[in-house]
């Protein structure tokens, strides 16, 4: 199999990319910055439109744009999971046929056939996505398939339908640079790293 070169390039931009945004833990504390609230108390009130309704306005849901209807069949649990640590080398290397170079993480490369898989319990972006979606089920909630190409394909699969929930989602998106079937690979890694998240 020939490398093509734009692949190749996507791949360690990706790679690069991904482990930079990846690579470290932080710890501490988050805090309001103080001048945070002098701010927002010194604008015009001119900016504020009176309401007109007489029924109390509901925030606004950000996801809702993004889910749209959702069918959750087997609620899992999305707090205190591990990020990228859902699926294992062994599970890539086996839905690959390759050899992973990471041994867990978010970003794994292959070799043999050549592609780089993230995995991560996510926030679900599916309308800001370029490429073909498919709505697709796993265990009998909703899911998408996005690709752009036959080399590129990620499946997102939510694992809630609760609003407060700040990860709802696991995605796998698979990129291959040689051969492979990167919408079947991706759709089997989604379906291994759902079964695996516990249920809540």
């Amino acid at each position: 199999m020939h490398l093509r070169p734009t692949a190749v390039l996507l791949a360690l931009g990706l790679t690069l990319a991904a482990v930079t945004g990846c690579s470290e833990q932080v710890k501490g504390t988050a805090s309001a910055d103080p001048n945070a609230a002098e701010a927002t108390t010194t604008a015009p009130s001119t900016s504020k439109k009176p309401s007109t309704s007489s029924s109390p306005s509901k925030p606004a849901d950000p996801t809702a744009k993004q889910q749209g209807d959702i069918k959750i069949t087997k609620k899992k649990k999305t707090a205190g999971l591990e990020t990228c640590g859902v699926l294992t080398k062994a599970d890539i290397e086996a839905a690959t046929g390759g050899k992973s170079s990471a041994d867990g993480g978010c970003i794994h490369t292959t070799t043999g056939p050549s592609t780089v898989i993230t995995q991560m319990v996510t926030v679900p972006e599916v309308a800001d996505q370029d490429g073909e979606k498919k709505r697709i089920e796993i265990g009998g909630n909703t899911a998408w398939q996005i690709s752009s190409s036959k080399e590129d394909c990620q499946v997102t699969v939510m694992l809630t339908d609760d609003p407060s929930a700040i990860t709802s989602a696991f995605s796998v998106s698979v990129v291959a640079i040689e051969e492979l079937d990167a919408c079947a690979t991706a759709l089997k890694l989604a379906t291994q790293g759902f079964e695996r998240i516990p249920d809540a």
